[in-house]
């Protein structure tokens, strides 16, 4: 039997409690009482986000509001602020359960791990790469999007011992959250997938978001990497850099197109390497080459990941596709900004066409300040061999008003009121078409759902 990822008493240790504690086994630590499951500790966070920290998510209740449902799912013990009446597993008692509890465990958990750390970020394709590595051998990655202030530490904390490698990405609400993340996580590769125009609002320039994400390089030992893309300074960090991209250690060196997939021919250092990609391999080249940069720079086998990425699939909403009625719609709706937006309408114009149209259902890109106007025009020069456009939001209008005739399909205001049946009833058998736009467009409103439907109901 292999050993538990914890026992109550090595928690205790852990957060610096004394007393006797049981060597009760845990598998599983979580924050969220509906995912407790037997054999789970449940750390009880604060609706209100201490340390500093903010969220978009806070909730008017806590966490230990829920004690007796996660006690009651099986969980064998419970980080919590005071004692809670009628909790009969052991509590563990902390002045604050997030850096007191959950943040304290992770660091216990991280100095015990001797293998290789990459810590990942970026303005786009954070997830993307990460699944990308996660398919190394016997590696374990931050599940879903765990990449906030309670979803790394939790990542680590969850993390097996016996893993041949960890993947953390870390992401930003705020200026400095990212270095803390890094600081806590101490990556032996840092890993930059991007720097675009993404959270212009907060943090104002395109050279403050650079700063904020090199800032992954403050969690680095004096001997760590830091890998990044062609062309992104960092004169932060005066340790090693392994580049990524055109005209660096790390490119592409051609391609051979398979239907809607790649077959890849890379230099990673030394060598060359081919390996397959599925469907949208044009914005997601960078993200394998990515990847592949940043095992070799930690020391590991890049060609036995390059062999794997074929079988890495999308994650929903970042260009996962489904046929209904002959039009195939691709889902990349769960986030979108500049430069992923051009990434996917280039990824639609490389499709292999036997009838049908290319069709974009963009939406708004979000929180790119003053310049948003801007943004939105410049679209234009992506849409050359885009047989149609259908807009929706009031930043959008920009582009639409550009679109020369035949082109544009129409242009909805509010995606809150947006009928998924109206955008049907503009597709035929053979289009595909693409629904991008940043996540309060589509994604909240899960519009993608809704439009599979209406086309279901019209075939």
């Amino acid at each position: 039997m292999s050993a538990p990822l914890w026992t109550i008493a090595e928690v205790a240790r852990a957060l610096g409690l004394k007393g006797s504690f049981p060597d009760t086994a845990v598998d599983f630590v979580t924050q969220d009482s509906r995912l407790v499951k037997p054999g789970s500790l449940f750390v009880a966070l604060s609706g209100t986000p201490s340390g500093g920290f903010i969220s978009s998510f806070a909730s008017g209740r806590d966490g230990w509001d829920f004690a007796d449902k996660a006690e009651a799912s099986g969980a064998v013990a419970m980080i919590v602020p005071h004692e809670i009446a009628g909790i009969r597993v052991p509590q563990l008692v902390v002045n604050d359960t997030l850096i007191d509890g959950l943040w304290a465990l992770a660091r216990a958990s991280r100095a015990r791990f001797k293998g290789q750390v990459i810590g990942l970020t970026g303005s786009a394709g954070k997830t993307s790469t990460k699944e990308f590595l996660a398919a190394y051998d016997n590696a374990y990655a931050s599940p879903s999007s765990f990449n906030n202030f309670w979803g790394v530490p939790l990542t680590l904390c969850n993390a097996r011992p016996d893993a041949s490698l960890w993947v953390v990405e870390m992401g930003m609400n705020q200026t400095g959250e990212i270095a803390r993340l890094s600081e806590l996580t101490r990556p032996t590769v840092a890993l930059v997938v991007n720097v675009q125009p993404v959270h212009l609002e907060k943090l104002g320039s395109l050279e403050a978001i650079r700063r904020e994400k090199v800032s992954i390089a403050q969690g680095l030992p004096d001997d760590g990497v830091l890998v990044l893309p062609a062309g992104i300074a960092a004169p932060e960090w005066s340790g090693t850099i392994v580049r990524f991209g055109d005209g660096t250690e790390v490119r592409e060196l051609a391609h051979v197109p398979q239907g809607d997939s790649w077959r890849v021919t890379a230099q990673v250092g030394p060598r060359q390497t081919a390996f397959d990609l599925t469907p949208g391999a044009p914005h997601r080249v960078q993200n394998a080459l990515a990847a592949l940069a940043s095992i070799q720079a930690a020391g590991l086998d890049a060609a036995s990941l390059a062999a794997k990425l074929d079988s890495v699939g999308i994650m929903t909403g970042r260009g996962v596709e489904q046929t209904i009625g002959g039009v195939t719609v691709i889902d990349d709706s769960f986030n979108g900004n500049p430069a992923s937006m051009a990434a996917a309408l280039e990824s639609l114009k490389a499709r292999h066409m036997t009838g049908g149209r290319r069709i974009a259902v963009l939406g708004d890109m979000l929180e790119l300040g003053g310049d948003a106007p801007a943004y939105h025009r410049d679209l234009a020069k992506y849409l050359s061999g885009i047989d149609g456009v259908y807009c929706v939001g009031p930043l959008m209008r920009h582009l639409y008003d550009l679109l020369p005739a035949g082109q544009g399909l129409g242009w909805h205001e509010d995606p809150a009121t947006l009928q998924a049946r109206d955008v049907a009833a503009l597709l035929r058998a053979g289009d595909v078409a693409v629904v991008k736009g940043s996540k309060k467009m589509f994604w909240v409103n899960k519009f993608v759902p809704e439009l599979v439907a209406a086309l279901q109901a019209k075939a």
